[in-house]
Formats: structure tokens, C-alpha cells, sequence
């Protein structure tokens, strides 16, 4: 009895060593042969913000500043002149008259701030002209002749366009071409330092043939455009009709400012 059962024991515990060896031997087999598959995570893992790459262009392909809009915002059948860089960008610009929805209207199109205008007015039946020119000062001006009068403009670069150049009262510069009283023409004179501007007066004696020639420098601030008066100086006296400061004191002489724009008429 004892025996049988001492027996049975060991057949038993044999067993249990067999299948204890079988499980570890079998787990080393499976990891070198069964793919293992590893379940998703419950939570997503963060994502990869996207970026994008930039693209490299060619700027000199690209039409300068104000370029589109000088080609597109000039009126058709305007009177044009390229005239002197106004915008201070080094390139020059376009001055224009035109008549815009039935107003005269004097306009500037530069390269790197594109068009402005302004509309005026004046009884003068002559087709107004109009030339630009950048003063010692600095300023850049724009000189409208409507053959009874020069109007006086400015350029602004800042806040950009073209503006009225006020005197010190607050009304709008303007020389007289002999219908005020006030002046008889203007000059333009490149100086050393460069170009300045003048306003002239031609008067004569009670006797009608002895001329008195004087000129008052004007000078137009740059960072704020306004024309004050500067020296007066006498040009010449008891000058005969056909002195040649007597014609050009009568009328608007600025031979350094050669591109003048003209009225459509």
C-alpha cells in the first residue's frame, strides 16, 4: 500500500516537471519566430505640428513699387512729362494734366508711391502747363502755370501725394504774372548748393521807359511744406525795355526745369 502510493507521487511529480520544462522551452522558441503585436496606447500620442516650406522668389522679377500703378492710374489722353524724382526713391517721376470727369486736374504718378491729384481752378482761357523741381532745401515743388498765375504744390513723402504750399497767412503760394500787383514772374537759379526760386517784379517809371527789376527769394520748407519770403534783392534799375532782365522778369523763366506738362485742350 505504501509502496503504490509512494509510486504515484513520483510518477506525479515527474509530470509536473515535464510540463514545467515544455512552457519555458516553448516561450524562448515563440520569441524568436511569432511576430509580437503591441496594443495601441489609450491615448494618442501628440502630433507633429505641420510646417511649410518656404519658396524662394526672384525680386527682381517683381515690378518696382508704385510701378503698376503709374502704368495703370495716369488718364488716358492726359498731357504727361517725366519729370524730376519727387518721392525720393532715385527714380524719376510722371507729372500730368488732365481733365478728369469733367474738373482740371493736376496729378503726379510716381514709382514708388503710384498717383495723386489735385483738381483746380482759374479763369485764364490758356491751357495750364506744368513743371517740378527739387529745391536746395530739399523740397520737391510743383510749379502750375495758368499764364495768370504759377500755383504753388508740394510733394510729401510722408503720408504721400501731392499738397497745396500755403504761405504764412494759410492760403495757397502762388506768383503773380502780372495780374496782382503782387509780382510780375518767377525764376529759377542753380546755385552752388542748388536750385532756388525766385519770384520777380518788373516796375516802371511814371514816363513809362525806365525799368526797375527786383526778386524776392522764396523758400519752401521740406519737412513741412510752406513758402515764406526771403531777401529782396534789386536786380537792376533804370533799365531800358529791352534789357534782357526786363522780359525775363515778365514771365516764368526756370531753364533748369526743363520737362513741363501741358494741358489737354
Amino acid at each position: 500500500m505504501t509502496t503504490r502510493r509512494t509510486r504515484s507521487r513520483l510518477a506525479a511529480l515527474a509530470l509536473a516537471a515535464v510540463w514545467a520544462t515544455g512552457a519555458c522551452s516553448g516561450s524562448a522558441t515563440d520569441d524568436a519566430t511569432t511576430p509580437v503585436t503591441t496594443p495601441a496606447p489609450s491615448t494618442p500620442a501628440p502630433s507633429t505640428p505641420a510646417t511649410s516650406t518656404p519658396v524662394a522668389t526672384d525680386a527682381s522679377a517683381a515690378p518696382p513699387a508704385g510701378a503698376l500703378a503709374a502704368a495703370q492710374e495716369v488718364p488716358v489722353g492726359a498731357g504727361t512729362a517725366t519729370t524730376v524724382d519727387l518721392d525720393g526713391d532715385g527714380r524719376p517721376d510722371t507729372l500730368w494734366l488732365a481733365d478728369v470727369d469733367g474738373a482740371r486736374t493736376l496729378g503726379a504718378t510716381t514709382t514708388a508711391h503710384g498717383t495723386s491729384s489735385v483738381v483746380f481752378e482759374d479763369a485764364a482761357p490758356q491751357p495750364a502747363t506744368a513743371s517740378a523741381a527739387v529745391l536746395a532745401s530739399g523740397a520737391p515743388v510743383v510749379l502750375l502755370d495758368t499764364s495768370r498765375s504759377v500755383q504753388v504744390y508740394g510733394y510729401r513723402v510722408e503720408d504721400p501725394g501731392l499738397v497745396v504750399v500755403p504761405d504764412r497767412e494759410g492760403a495757397q503760394y502762388s506768383f503773380s504774372l502780372g495780374f496782382t500787383g503782387y509780382g510780375t514772374g518767377l525764376a529759377c537759379e542753380q546755385q552752388a548748393d542748388g536750385l532756388h526760386l525766385y519770384g520777380e517784379n518788373a516796375t516802371t517809371d511814371d514816363a513809362g521807359t525806365l525799368w526797375k527789376v527786383t526778386r524776392t527769394e522764396v523758400v519752401v520748407d521740406v519737412d513741412r511744406p510752406r513758402a515764406t519770403n526771403g531777401t529782396t534783392t534789386t536786380v537792376g534799375q533804370d533799365l531800358p525795355a529791352d534789357d534782357p532782365a526786363v522780359p525775363a522778369a515778365r514771365g516764368t523763366t526756370c531753364g533748369d526745369v526743363a520737362a513741363v506738362a501741358s494741358e489737354p485742350r
